[in-house]
């Protein structure tokens, strides 16, 4: 809805000067998590095609088209340009300002987490790139290392501060997923999936093992005593053994 305001408001807007204060740029940048075939934690990088930081990895976004979108809608801009996903599970990660975080000028970056199963992912350049891929998170004594493949990337060859967004990206993702829904944007199917498979998705992003037992008990009383989960009509054979399958409804069943 427009801003409404009196005519002697108007008349200071129209005369204002927004040239007296200097404008920074705002880009937003996306951390896009999957898991791999190996269910290992991954993430999409794209290789820059321009300077600064040209050849170097970096995580997707781009810079805010001011006066013609949100933040929010830049954010879910470049998602769609670099994956072809326009539905996901989107979450406000942080604000990056530091002074020199950018060689060009003063950058302040809005960063999101999105969650995406890699089956949905239709990776590809956006324009302003040469390539982009999903890799391999793993860690070593110099940090984190994304490989895929032939390629091996270390933080410290990372664009930008792209290595402290990432940081804070699994950090916030291992605080929230006792207390958030945020496994399931992870399955490869909402509607019909084993706890074992919701079991494993917390292991790779805790990066330890769980006890079952005790999984399943925390899930059925909370999820499934709340209504979030239903129990479907039907089992599947998982290692020799009949397994119950279930359905996510989030907060569905409440509306």
């Amino acid at each position: 809805m427009p801003y409404q305001c009196s005519k002697e408001e108007r008349e200071f807007l129209d005369k204002y000067d927004a040239s007296k204060y200097e404008r920074p740029s705002v880009t937003t940048d996306i951390a896009v998590f999957t898991l791999n075939e190996l269910n290992k934690l991954s993430i999409l990088l794209i290789k820059r095609g321009q300077f600064p930081y040209k050849d170097k990895w970096a995580l997707p976004g781009g810079f805010i088209h001011t006066g013609k979108e949100s933040i929010d809608d830049c954010a879910k801009r470049e998602l769609k340009e670099e994956t072809g996903i326009e539905d996901a599970f989107f979450n406000q990660l942080y604000t990056f300002g530091d002074l020199n975080r950018d060689p060009r000028t003063t950058v302040i970056s809005v960063s999101y987490m999105v969650l995406i199963p890699k089956h949905k992912l239709k990776v590809h350049a956006g324009d302003d790139a040469q390539d982009a891929e999903i890799f391999e998170i793993s860690y070593d004594v110099s940090g984190m290392v994304f490989s895929n493949g032939d390629i091996t990337i270390r933080e410290k060859d990372l664009a930008f501060d792209h290595a402290d967004v990432i940081r804070m990206a699994i950090k916030r993702l291992r605080n929230r997923i006792d207390y958030e829904d945020d496994a399931f944007n992870l399955l490869k199917d909402k509607d019909e999936f084993m706890i074992s498979e919701l079991k494993k998705i917390h292991e790779t992003i805790k990066n330890k093992s769980l006890d079952l037992p005790n999984f399943r008990k925390s899930f059925i009383r909370d999820y499934v005593n709340t209504k979030k989960v239903i129990e479907l009509d039907k089992t599947i054979v998982s290692k020799g053994k009949p397994a119950k399958l279930y359905k996510f409804i989030g907060d569905d069943f409440y509306e």
